[in-house]
């Protein structure tokens, strides 16, 4: 039958290839060009966006600029490249000898989305000694050693219920366990460092004489950071990606084998949601990042140890969230892992009428966005749930 044929990455196209018996030189040279790309290049000098243009149209592609570029009139523009992976190939060759314009730059930033996109083997993380396989959207399962979170506050107070659960949340699946013990909702007062550490510390300890899974401490006070690391965490948790705490930093030099999650926020969680504001909410937050992650690379903290969380439902508009979801794969730029924690979060409540323990359909539907746009983890709250959503949806996509 005639049809329009599905091909959602390389994988794709070299199957379908080889299924109708082209050559390996064949499929070498003819699965880039089934894959369009569109690539957004901000900020670029005049210069550049011109000779960027032409290159394209020279090529077969086309590339967008602002009016004004052509004409010289406007010193800077941002640039969309449109073109299969094979335009892009040519049109890095043909950036090779450029050296005006920053076109090295943006040269060396093309190099790195096409790696991601063609990368055949599946990156992992080290957690102190025990690697996360990143091969497809792995489970956080979300433990609040509190009395006042937005959806589980008071019910694991109790340190023998709080280990209960956290080994079951491993029988169900949950690849890493990420523990906190100051609610961060929006509102929440903060409690002092002694407090939080008694909270944290001994479920910590007791989850590790039983079980080996990574443990986040979601926290962003070095002092709690340090002592979950010495009971046996693995992972930080920031919330503030490292701007609260200027100590933070040192914890992670201290131990360099500890991955930290950088979460975005506006303001903080007690201001947060008080009129937050964005005129471009993906650039403004991607902005965040790059800031961020330079500050760990320039402090000794190797791109490697790095995991990002645009932070739904913290400092955002509820349009804001919906926007992160839909364009949740942009955040792929920074060659990182994306971890996305959206479960039983209020945006859903603002779609269907609901209490947190209610929104599991929407936690889902959010998770199937992760999915289907290679995020690395899902922090949720309904593990067993979870899993076996996301294992129909492996075993779908894995079929040949």
């Amino acid at each position: 039958m005639n049809r329009i044929l599905l091909i959602k990455d390389i994988d794709d196209a070299v199957y379908e290839l080889q299924k109708i018996g082209v050559s390996s030189q064949g499929i070498n040279v003819m699965a880039p060009k089934t894959l369009g790309l569109s690539i957004k290049l901000t900020d670029v000098k005049i210069g550049a966006a011109n000779i960027l243009k032409q290159e394209m149209l020279s090529i077969g592609g086309d590339a967008a600029v602002a009016r004004g570029v052509v004409e010289g009139s406007i010193p800077r523009s941002d640039v969309i490249l449109l073109g299969e992976v094979d335009k892009i190939k040519k049109l890095i060759k043909k950036l090779d000898h450029q050296t005006i314009f920053g076109l090295p730059v943006i040269k060396k930033d093309l190099e790195l989305f096409l790696d991601q996109l063609l990368r055949k083997e599946d990156k992992s993380i080290d957690c102190r000694g025990k690697k996360i396989l990143l091969d497809s959207t792995k489970i956080v399962g979300i433990l609040n050693i509190t009395p006042d979170s937005f959806s589980d506050g008071n019910e694991f107070l109790n340190p023998e219920k709080a280990v209960k659960h956290a080994l079951q949340m491993i029988d169900e699946g949950a690849d890493l366990i990420d523990i906190g013990g100051e609610s961060t909702r929006p509102g929440a007062k903060k409690i002092i460092i002694e407090e939080e550490k008694k909270r944290v510390v001994p479920i910590i300890e007791e989850i590790r004489k039983k079980m080996d899974v990574p443990i986040s401490i979601d926290t962003y006070k070095s002092e709690v950071a340090d002592a979950a690391i010495r009971a046996g965490a693995s992972v930080i948790n920031d919330i503030s990606a490292l701007r609260f705490d200027p100590q933070m930093i040192n914890i992670l030099q201290k131990y360099d084998d500890v991955p930290i999650i950088l979460m975005h926020m506006q303001g903080n969680p007690e201001t947060m949601q008080e009129n937050p504001f964005y005129k471009d909410t993906i650039e403004e937050i991607l902005d965040f990042f790059k800031e961020r992650i330079n500050f760990c690379l320039s402090n000794g903290i190797s791109r490697n140890r790095i995991i990002i969380d645009p932070g739904i439902g913290f400092g955002k508009r509820h349009e804001d969230n919906l926007i992160v979801l839909k364009k949740i794969s942009e955040f792929h730029c920074f060659d990182v892992p994306v971890l996305l924690g959206a479960s039983r979060k209020s945006f859903i409540n603002r779609i269907y009428s609901s209490s947190p323990e209610d929104r599991l359909a929407g936690s889902l539907a959010a998770s199937s966005l992760a999915f289907a746009n290679k995020v690395d983890f899902v922090r949720v709250h309904d593990v067993k749930e979870q899993k076996r959503f996301l294992d129909v949806l492996k075993a779908i996509r894995n079929i040949k």
